[in-house]
């Protein structure tokens, strides 16, 4: 026979665990929301040359089983149980087509790698936007001013400026083709850790690798092509499906949060 006081118990244990729903049910839809914001971030970015979308990746949460319940004589100290999800968002390493434009200081990376650039706070950043420019110090820079870290400098007079598949930066002065400099990349054991830091430039972490640099075609680089861009490698159809899969899944964590929502005021209905 089972006493009120084992039957209230079994009733306590039960609103712990619609508790445990709610809060695993709510990882699930912060995930999801990550995951929907970070879509909407890559259409928004459609049209972005060089721009690399971002996918999301989930990872399940564990947490301790004995910690969890009093039934200490079932489960051991190193049990656990499934506590959630989390949301970890990664840089696409599919390259985007490329679109040729004819113009000389358009020059996209064809295979693997990145431009280094120098930020004005002194840092540096990565990028695969090849939309070149010429600052008022000469230097080469990228469309928004990051100094290219090749220190490639065109002076004042300098023409027919031509960029080979590896990397030579050259022009005519005084009748001459002179070689500026040469343009360097760099790559990354795992370039999806990069992280996005605004004018389509990406930061180094800590889990991306260790940087290799190298000269176009060399150690696995890709080549330069001048007067050519590189698309974004975002497809419209992709995001539309990966966004209705996102909201469905926020769908039915938030269907678990108001199912158990509900038991749990059920049974403290019982309690009292």
């Amino acid at each position: 026979m089972i006493s009120e006081k084992s039957e209230i118990g079994n009733l306590e244990l039960e609103g712990v665990v619609m508790l445990d729903a709610i809060q695993i049910s709510a990882t699930g839809m912060r995930a999801h929301e990550t995951e929907i914001n970070t879509i909407s971030h890559n259409v928004a970015n459609i049209s972005t040359v060089g721009f690399r979308r971002q996918i999301v990746a989930f990872n399940e949460l564990s947490a301790d089983l004995a910690a969890a319940t009093t039934d200490t004589d079932k489960t051991g100290a190193m049990d656990t149980y499934g506590a959630g999800s989390l949301a970890t968002v990664l840089l696409s390493t599919t390259a985007g087509d490329l679109k040729q434009t004819g113009e000389a200081l358009n020059v996209a990376i064809d295979g693997a790698g990145f431009l280094e650039v120098m930020r004005a706070d002194g840092s540096l950043a990565y990028t695969r936007a090849g939309t070149l420019a010429i600052n008022d110090a000469g230097d080469l820079t990228t469309a928004t001013g990051e100094v290219l870290n090749s220190h490639i400098n065109v002076p004042a007079g300098a023409t027919n400026l031509q960029i080979t598949t590896d990397g030579q930066v050259l022009a005519t002065l005084d009748g001459q083709m002179t070689q500026l400099g040469k343009i360097e990349l760099v790559s990354f054991a795992n370039p999806a850790a990069l992280t996005p830091i605004g004018n389509n430039l990406y930061a180094a972490t800590s889990n991306a690798g260790e940087l290799q640099a190298a000269f176009p075609g060399e150690s696995g680089m890709g080549s330069l092509k001048q007067g050519y861009l590189e698309t974004s490698n975002v497809q419209m159809i992709d995001e539309m499906v990966a966004l209705m899969i996102a909201q469905r899944g926020f769908e039915m964590n938030s269907r678990v949060v108001q199912v158990a929502d509900q038991v749990q005021s059920l049974t403290n209905g019982l309690i009292k």
